[in-house]
């Protein structure tokens, strides 16, 4: 069951970015991609994805919380971008 709402988790959050970016054109990335020193609840890395995509840091940080609560896949990415990204 729990593969299930993982699963119908990371469609509804795909259904939202997806509209999100049909609404506003796509994706337009700024700059390069960087932790946040201004936007950081832990390492910055989702403000700085946040911000190279330039979108809401909280649409990132709802799908990294889906990965990593739906596969754990999320909690890895996290630790090894906040090694490899620089601080801005």
């Amino acid at each position: 069951m729990s593969t299930v709402m993982s699963v119908a988790a990371g469609l509804a959050i795909g259904f939202f970015l997806y509209q999100y970016f049909a609404k506003n054109g796509g994706v337009k990335t700024t700059g390069k991609l960087h932790r946040s020193s201004g936007d950081k609840k832990l390492a910055g890395v989702c403000g700085g994805v946040a911000e190279y995509l330039n979108l809401d840091p909280v649409i990132v940080r709802l799908a990294w919380a889906v990965l990593s609560l739906g596969w754990g896949a999320g909690v890895v990415i996290y630790l090894l971008l906040a090694f490899i990204l620089p601080e801005e």
